[in-house]
């Protein structure tokens, strides 16, 4: 496999992890690059919908707790002397 120049890629300034991530990455055929691609984008959307579904289950409790407080506290009399 040939020796590519780095100054030559565009975006490559003078970041030691953008030419150490470039060197061991550089044998990958395209396939296999899309192949890395594919894999992450997969990973990352199970996260988000992990996170999303998480944050839908909070918001719904945040709602319910102060209204099923509210109805117990009526239905047991903590209201009583307001009404």
């Amino acid at each position: 496999m040939e020796q590519q120049d780095l100054s030559r890629i565009p975006n490559l300034k003078s970041g030691k992890y953008k030419e150490k991530f470039y060197k061991d990455h550089s044998h990958l055929n395209d396939g296999e690059i899309l192949k890395e691609i594919l894999y992450i984008q997969k990973t990352q959307a199970g996260k988000l919908e992990r996170i999303r579904s998480n944050t839908s289950t909070m918001v719904w409790w945040l709602i319910a707790i102060p209204i099923i407080s509210l109805i117990l506290m009526f239905f047991l009399g903590v209201f009583t002397a307001v009404f």
